[in-house]
């Protein structure tokens, strides 16, 4: 579908080409490809071709987290495709509520994740919202310390106390901070899903 020639095509041909090409992108979870098949529908097609595409730009500008545009186009084709004025009003109201700003997922920065373990372990964890990992980061920190305390104090043994203490320690340090961000990421992805998940069923509701 990429390797479709457009020149000398008529706006039908154009359009079936590109949505098609944007709703297979989608499916593949290419959406990035998706949105700019149907930015340019948008720009060179007329209102009756940008009103058939609006649904699945919105879908796609869901999964890019841009809920605002996605909202400005279920408007867009709310406005154009129903002529009933209850049913449009009652439909509008619908993306009003669910495209409520206070309803958008809480991002957790990924990179501010892992900051937050590298300087005090556990606070990653604690931030991305996985409270049970931050008690294990640190539980298994302080293991490491005190093995390494007992070895030093308590059985003399220094040296094997410390390559052992430490290197426990080192290893679940640098754990930490790696799962720290790990975790911030799959936080942002099931947030996004759930909220996503109601996006669609609203959209599939005004067809």
């Amino acid at each position: 579908m990429l390797r479709v020639g457009y020149f000398g095509l008529s706006d039908s041909l154009v359009f079936e080409s590109r949505y098609n090409t944007a709703y297979a992108s989608y499916l593949n979870k290419d959406f990035e490809q998706a949105s700019s098949q149907l930015y340019l529908v948008d720009q060179f097609l007329n209102v009756e071709y940008q009103t058939k595409a609006s649904l699945l730009y919105a879908l796609t500008l869901n999964e890019l987290w841009d809920w605002s545009g996605a909202k400005e186009k279920l408007v867009f084709w709310v406005q154009n495709s129903l002529k009933d004025e209850s049913a449009r009003d009652s439909a509008l109201l619908s993306i009003e509520c669910a495209y409520n700003q206070k309803n958008y997922p809480k991002y957790r920065n990924p990179e501010r994740a892992s900051a937050w373990s590298t300087f005090l372990p556990g606070t990653g964890q604690l931030y991305a919202g996985y409270f049970w990992d931050a008690v294990f980061s640190v539980a298994m920190l302080s293991t490491g310390l005190g093995l390494a305390a007992v070895g030093i104090f308590v059985v003399k043994y220094y040296v094997a106390g410390i390559v052992l203490g430490y290197g426990l320690f080192q290893r679940f340090y640098m754990a930490g901070v790696k799962r720290a961000e790990h975790l911030a990421g799959k936080r942002n992805h099931i947030n996004q899903r759930k909220y996503n998940a109601q996006l669609i069923e609203l959209i599939f509701s005004l067809e």
